[in-house]
């Protein structure tokens, strides 16, 4: 059987662009973009070298997918795989034996701080709902932003600062590409070795530049610094960064009012993000505060019952819910579990897809199929 009928027949979803290798380390780069802060799951959850030059990437979000992955990796070579599952003995029992003969594969455990974030699968369905006053429903803290600041000849900004906002960088809220520049005078006098942009070896020269200033999340400065540097006509461009106050939180669900109570509109938005049908409708919401919760189902109904919420959305609670929507008298959807992590490891593709379409790696790229909770048998 060939590499790709053997993704059809266990239902993944193939986006193929083209044939080309990347260095494991920098998709760890781009993973830890997507899920910063945990530095505590690095030791045993980053298995394989990253060194190696990887072809085809893969998420995956149970064993049963990893295992069909791994036994499929030997003699294909060049793999990465991002697990967006539970860590858990099982995990670590088969990762411990499939890995030893396979020199070629890397397996990364993302770990779940991506859904805390702007772009995690609450926020994201709080926006497509149009939620107002939207605020985590657990604060865990404030997302870190950083200042980046270069000069550039005033010809050349244009093009520098359009890298700048692909890597992402220059985005305050619902605005993007936000940037400022000011006009000035930059000197330089390069060695006989230099090879200047504009001017001569040698020679002292005074040009017209530009500062340029973006804002950058943290766990995207990395990614923006390089964008800049590829981009920059400068062989020794100045590059600053440094951290400013954001009062942008981050945490656990989304609470946040709707202007309509109509509960099967809700429905019908969520169900076009997530990709399902809900499998648990009840009730009409009473008033407009909605609440969204993408983790654990009996974590979530608790929290539900401790604010005044009207409308609960989350993932099946097997029967609690009916049971704690009735005692507190708010509606309820709920939706098959696997359709929150399908959701944000569609994300995850998007964004290495997107990457590797920038920079020209031409990674194969794989997801699971959303059909059932096993996607890999």
């Amino acid at each position: 059987m060939t590499f790709l009928a053997a993704c059809a027949e266990h239902r993944y979803t193939l986006f193929l662009l083209g044939a080309s290798e990347v260095k494991a380390s920098i998709l760890d780069e781009l993973l830890l973009e997507f899920a910063p802060s945990q530095d505590e799951f690095k030791n045993e959850l980053l298995v394989g070298s990253p060194d190696i030059d990887v072809s085809r990437f893969y998420v995956a979000w149970n064993t049963l997918q990893l295992d069909g992955i791994l036994k499929r990796s030997g003699s294909e070579g060049g793999v990465y795989v991002a697990y967006l599952g539970l860590i858990n003995e099982h995990l670590r029992c088969l990762l411990s034996l499939s890995m030893k003969p396979l020199e070629n594969v890397v397996v990364r455990v993302v770990g779940d701080t991506w859904r805390y974030h702007s772009w995690g699968v609450a926020a994201k369905l709080a926006r497509d709902l149009g939620l107002a006053e939207t605020v985590p429903v657990r604060v865990l803290g404030h997302e870190t932003n950083y200042k980046l600041v270069t000069f550039v000849p005033s010809r050349d900004v244009p093009k520098v600062r359009e890298s700048l906002f692909a890597s992402g960088a220059g985005r305050y809220g619902e605005y993007s590409k936000c940037s400022f520049r000011a006009l000035g005078k930059g000197t330089f006098l390069g060695s006989k070795a230099s090879k200047p942009a504009y001017g001569k070896p040698g020679r002292f020269e005074e040009i017209e530049e530009e500062r340029l200033e973006v804002i950058v999340p943290f766990e995207r400065l990395t990614r923006a610094v390089a964008a800049l540097r590829k981009a920059h006509p400068y062989e020794e461009p100045v590059v600053e960064a440094y951290e400013v106050e954001s009062d942008k939180q981050y945490g656990e669900g989304r609470i946040g009012f709707v202007p309509s109570r109509d509960i099967r509109e809700a429905s019908r938005r969520m169900a076009s993000v997530l990709g399902s049908q809900p499998i648990y409708l009840n009730g009409q919401p009473s008033g407009n505060c909605v609440m969204i919760w993408d983790g654990n189902p009996v974590e979530g109904l608790y929290e539900a019952s401790l604010r005044n919420v009207d409308l609960y959305i989350g993932s099946d609670s097997g029967g609690l819910a009916r049971l704690v929507s009735g005692a507190f008298d708010f509606a309820v959807i709920e939706f098959p579990a696997y359709c929150f992590t399908f959701t944000g490891a569609r994300e995850l593709i998007y964004l290495v897809r997107e990457r590797s379409k920038h920079e020209a790696w031409g990674l194969r790229t794989f997801l699971p199929s959303k059909v059932g909770r096993e996607g890999v048998s």
